[in-house]
């Protein structure tokens, strides 16, 4: 019996400005786009090979269950903030004692999911800003993600076109670095393990109902690259005071392979109308550094992650709140570099069911 249901999820961690897929093209020589190449076919055919001795399973349907109305419609609202952090930056105290900060905000849309089509459309709300005055800072965010009983795909790039460092916080005081830029770009993985039992759709996205607590320890793989950049020559900031903008001038970048595993467990109550899933996973990475080439080639690097998901999942109506943290640690610029993610959301979903005819002859 399967009860896969072909549809996207929302993550608070989420947000999209603006869907310009042209972002997604890596900005690297040829000698760089073989090395992300390689790392890419080394995954895919190993995550290929395991879910082919995998694929054979049987959902439990005293667990897992289907609704009958299959098809939603949601509007959904959240914030996220993004920030990095130097420690023993060289020479520099002023950039180690202070955060820096993309210019995220809050945002409010809506999608549609009928049968295999999903569609959506996600606004910034105004004056909610990290920095509330008017900038040439801005943040574009593309995140794709597809389900499987058994796996999670994700793919996604961010783009920071400034960054923001934070100088009182009750007072907000902020400095401006309009000329910095920070890409990444990301794949990952998910293997769930206890796939017959228990529901990441159920507990992420409610599309499926989960009538019994269950859960499920998780590995997930994720090979990602990330660059910072300055709109300035080298020459400027190699002249200048600032430690910080001078190793940025050199525009170090790394290529990372993280590996990690985890637990979510989803308590269920009321034959499961109500749940609360929480989530921890953590796990070692290897970092090759690309740009600047100095000290070691390959370094390890630490990370973790922190998910809360609880609501209502009804025959008709469901609604549910979604917090995530998540610390990325790396060996960067001389320095200790962590990477702050979090974000929380609320999303309301209201069932419909299918059309007697089918939509243009495909839907």
């Amino acid at each position: 019996m399967s009860v896969s249901k072909k549809k996207s999820f929302f993550v608070p961690s989420v947000y999209c400005q603006k869907k310009i897929f042209n972002e997604i093209l890596f900005p690297l020589s040829k000698k760089r786009k073989g090395c992300l190449f390689h790392y890419l076919s080394f995954l895919i055919v190993g995550i290929t090979s395991f879910c082919s001795t995998n694929a054979q399973f049987v959902i439990d349907s005293s667990y897992i269950k289907r609704f009958e109305k299959e098809n939603d419609v949601e509007l959904y609202t959240g914030i996220t903030k993004t920030s990095f952090r130097f420690r023993e930056f060289a020479n520099d105290n002023f950039i180690s004692q202070h955060k820096l900060f993309a210019n995220t905000s809050a945002y409010a849309g809506f999608t549609i999911d009928y049968n295999w089509l999903s569609i959506g459309f996600s606004k910034n709300i105004p004056n909610t800003s990290v920095a509330k005055q008017s900038t040439s800072i801005k943040v574009l965010s593309i995140h794709l993600r597809k389900t499987h009983e058994k796996f999670l795909f994700e793919a996604g790039t961010d783009k920071y076109r400034g960054l923001i460092l934070q100088i009182n916080k009750r007072q907000r005081e902020y400095e401006y670095y309009d000329d910095i830029n920070y890409r990444s770009y990301f794949t990952r993985i998910t293997y769930i393990f206890n796939a017959e039992r228990f529901s990441l759709n159920a507990a992420r996205n409610f599309s499926l109902l989960q009538a019994k607590s269950a859960g499920s320890f998780m590995a997930i793989v994720s090979p990602f690259f990330h660059r910072f950049t300055l709109k300035g020559g080298p020459r400027k900031y190699e002249e200048s005071d600032s430690v910080f903008l001078s190793e940025i001038s050199k525009k170090p970048s790394s290529i990372n392979l993280l590996i990690s595993g985890g637990y979510t467990y989803n308590f269920i109550f009321n034959d499961g109308e109500w749940s609360i899933n929480p989530g921890i996973f953590m796990g070692p990475a290897i970092q090759k550094n690309i740009e600047p080439k100095e000290g070691q080639s390959l370094k390890l690097i630490a990370n973790y992650q922190l998910i809360l998901n609880g609501g209502y999942n009804g025959q008709n109506f469901y609604f549910h709140v979604n917090a995530v943290y998540n610390n990325n640690s790396y060996h960067f610029m001389n320095s200790k570099m962590s990477i702050h993610n979090r974000g929380v959301s609320l999303t309301c979903g209201y069932r419909i069911g299918k059309l007697k005819n089918k939509l243009f002859g495909v839907l």
